[in-house]
């Protein structure tokens, strides 16, 4: 029919599936992540230089908290083959880049954040100890950190990134709702005002959330996983 085309617009195949997926994250990372990302990346150097400075200053603690460390780390078959390690690791560390995205449930407060210090924290003990001990720490960091960390460390800081966009959007749907019903409380949330023009709702922030995690969050994972099963070792 004519004129059908120009209202289809030019012929050719759509974005696939999985094009689209990345475009929109790409376009969540520009507006919303990066700030939050910088955010976690200097709470991670804090802790690390906090963590640092704080076992070398009272090295009676290192033992306590490396004891702790290793404790997260029990799940872990650190004897099995390569593939049986990776896969391990992989399933730990996925669950453990859940707890900064769940905490941003919680609004306003931030909770994410923590998951970076203490991550950073942990590296300066490691440090910390390996000084004390003679050792070599910048061959140390770079054949048994950098390996995988370059990976890893982009894939928690990524996961805070979400968490902290979840808190900071929550808090705002907040402050918009109370808004809208103009300082009154309302015993049935269902009849209150939805939220301002312009900030996503609720469901938008959760499937912004799963998608991040799934095509970002996984995938580092899963490489730093088998990097450090399967290179890391042949570093030393």
């Amino acid at each position: 029919m004519e004129g059908t085309e120009t209202l289809a617009g030019p012929a050719g195949p759509s974005p696939g599936l999985l094009r689209r997926l990345y475009r929109e994250e790409g376009r969540v990372w520009k507006t919303h992540y990066r700030r939050y990302f910088k955010y976690a990346a200097r709470a991670l150097g804090l802790g690390f230089v906090a963590g640092f400075v704080y076992f070398m200053v009272w090295p009676a603690q290192q033992a306590k908290a490396l004891g702790l460390v290793a404790k997260a780390f029990k799940d872990i078959p650190m004897e099995a083959p390569p593939l049986a390690f990776a896969i391990s690791l992989f399933f730990h560390n996925v669950r453990a880049s859940l707890f900064p995205v769940a905490a941003g449930v919680v609004p306003f407060i931030g909770l994410p954040i923590l998951d970076p210090v203490i991550n950073g924290g942990a590296l300066g003990l490691l440090v910390s100890i390996s000084h004390r001990q003679g050792l070599d720490v910048p061959r140390l960091v770079l054949t048994q950190i950098l390996p995988h960390g370059l990976v890893e460390l982009p894939a928690v800081l990524y996961a805070t990134s979400i968490g902290l966009y979840l808190s900071a959007g929550t808090g705002r749907l907040i402050v918009a709702a109370w808004k809208a019903r103009g300082g009154r409380r309302y015993p049935d949330p269902a009849a209150a005002p939805g939220p301002e023009p312009g900030i996503p709702g609720p469901a938008r922030f959760a499937l912004d959330a799963v998608r991040s995690f799934v095509l970002v969050i996984l995938p580092l994972l899963a490489i730093a996983a088998f990097v450090e099963a399967f290179v890391t070792p042949n570093l030393r």
